[in-house]
């Protein structure tokens, strides 16, 4: 029998308080959900959160891995009461069921918001430490995107933030956190939490780590952890959509000196105080936007992400003011995708490859953000939808569209997809015959994450403000539960105080 048994687990939803899309359990079956030894199958050599705790725990001799429950959904509306207490309880079943647990990883979003619940990951935790028992010690993995709570750090103060947008270090922070569990474990180490939560939930556009404020903040936290006592330095940026009153910015630092780490959480959270003013940008509405594009000569693509509609922040994938635009303009060359239209795509199906349809094309789930553009296409291609990601954001991985279909309406191509997914690997242009490189122009349901992939084989990236339910401008919201004051809602004066924050030890 070997001396420690480790579960793993993973439950991830970025919820949008003000999207028309509820979350259900089929959301979750269609994207992932994996019970059991089926983990096994799912993650193992992904470059994801639980593909590192599976890297880490295989290379312990003494350690006995217990998969769990591992359920995830694509980012849309808050999550419907009775999807969640499906999850929970087949969560805490697997639990119960796994007899003594020496430890747990938990991949978590950190943005999750049910119907019944402000704090579904802080309520789960809590829910698991009663059956677990407080001794056991938990790590957790979180996107960079969590609204983080105070009472999260009541659990356990192993909280490992991504550090990288577009996230392409999910699988480096799982191994981090499996690997200050196996030290607690084996080595008796005790680590210190230290919180800071800022009044501000800047918008993530300009959150990328390649350059801005939020690579300013990553670099300071990286050279805070050079110092002695300090484990890990998490900057949240939090997830502005979701109204709850625990949104927004926020520090961990996990620390094996406890005064350490209090100074580290201040001096980190003052400087992301101060760099706030950065997250700010003015975008091009759509026809500024493409009339940009056409005016730049570049032998490789011009992209026009269409920011306010990328599914991963929770937009349908169907608003159609960008498409329109293109459609009317009819660049030669040019592919927009992936649109999700499943009526269409059926219509594309009954008549075959090779044949003329008529399609309304969009703006069926979101209609207050475009009507649907009628259109006579040709039907090019079809598809199943499934592929695996060529990365480095979540490469490997499976992913299933739910079909597929590849339309062209006359100089453009169009890719139909049958559920909401962000355009953020060329596999799933490529996997229909569409190869993005040598396009012209890129019309993407995309934010941030697409450039992982997308900047080697594109030019010039051009974010449009089109309609959308992750618009940049987030006066554009009823915010009712969001604490007052908050930045940029608010014009307001904060310093970080001198103040205990110290909340767990392990």
């Amino acid at each position: 029998m070997k001396s420690y048994r480790i579960g793993i687990a993973f439950f991830y939803h970025e919820s949008h308080s003000f999207s028309p899309m509820k979350t259900e359990i089929e959301q979750f079956r269609n994207e992932g959900y994996f019970i059991g030894d089926e983990i096994y199958d799912a993650y193992t050599g992904t470059k994801t959160e639980v593909g590192g705790f599976l890297d880490v725990l295989r290379q312990e001799e003494d350690v006995e891995i217990v998969p769990l429950l591992c359920a995830a959904a694509i980012p849309s509306g808050v999550v419907s009461t009775e999807a969640y207490t499906i999850i929970e309880e087949q969560m805490l079943q697997s639990i119960r069921e796994a007899g003594r647990l020496d430890g747990l990883l938990l991949a978590l979003h950190g943005a999750m918001v049910v119907e019944h619940l402000f704090d579904p990951e802080e309520h789960l935790l809590g829910k698991i430490r009663g059956l677990i028992g407080p001794d056991v010690p938990i790590a957790t993995t979180l996107d960079m995107h969590a609204n983080l709570s105070e009472k999260m750090i009541d659990y356990t103060p192993l909280h490992f933030g991504f550090k990288t947008y577009p996230h392409v270090d999910m699988y480096e922070q799982g191994v981090h956190a499996a690997a200050a569990l196996l030290k607690q474990l084996k080595e008796g180490v005790k680590y210190y939490a230290s919180f800071e939560k800022l009044p501000m939930m800047p918008p993530s556009i300009n959150m990328r780590t390649a350059e801005g404020p939020m690579h300013k903040m990553i670099e300071w936290a990286k050279q805070a952890e050079q110092e002695e006592g300090i484990c890990n330095v998490s900057v949240f940026g939090g997830f502005p959509y979701s109204d709850i009153p625990m949104v927004g910015a926020s520090v961990l630092v996990i620390a094996l000196d406890s005064q350490k780490g209090e100074e580290t959480a201040r001096k980190m959270a003052s400087l992301f105080w101060n760099v706030r003013e950065e997250f700010i940008m003015d975008l091009p509405d759509v026809r500024e936007g493409l009339n940009l594009a056409m005016s730049i000569a570049d032998d490789k693509p011009v992209v026009l992400a269409d920011i306010s509609d990328n599914p991963l922040s929770c937009g349908s994938g169907d608003t159609t003011e960008l498409l329109r635009e293109m459609v009317r303009i009819n660049i030669p060359n040019s592919l927009f995708g992936g649109l999700y239209d499943p009526e269409s795509i059926e219509v594309c199906r009954q008549a075959g490859a090779g044949n003329k349809v008529s399609l309304a094309l969009g703006g069926k789930i979101s209609p207050e953000f475009g009507e649907p553009v009628c259109v006579e296409a040709t039907v090019v291609a079809l598809s199943d939808g499934v592929f695996h990601n060529s990365g480095p954001f979540n490469q490997h991985l499976r992913v299933d569209l739910k079909g597929a279909a590849h339309i062209r309406v006359g100089e453009m191509d169009v890719l139909l997809i049958g559920r909401p997914m962000s355009a953020n690997d060329p596999e799933m242009f490529r996997h229909i015959g569409l190869e993005p490189s040598t396009k012209r122009i890129l019309g993407l349901k995309a934010k941030n994450h697409f450039r992982a992939a997308f900047e080697p084989i594109v030019g010039r990236i051009i974010y449009v403000d089109a309609p959308g339910v992750a618009s940049n401008r987030l006066t554009t919201f009823t915010y009712r539960y969001i604490p007052t004051p908050i930045w940029p809602l608010d014009d307001i004066d904060y310093k970080v105080k001198q103040r205990r924050k110290e909340k767990w030890k392990q």
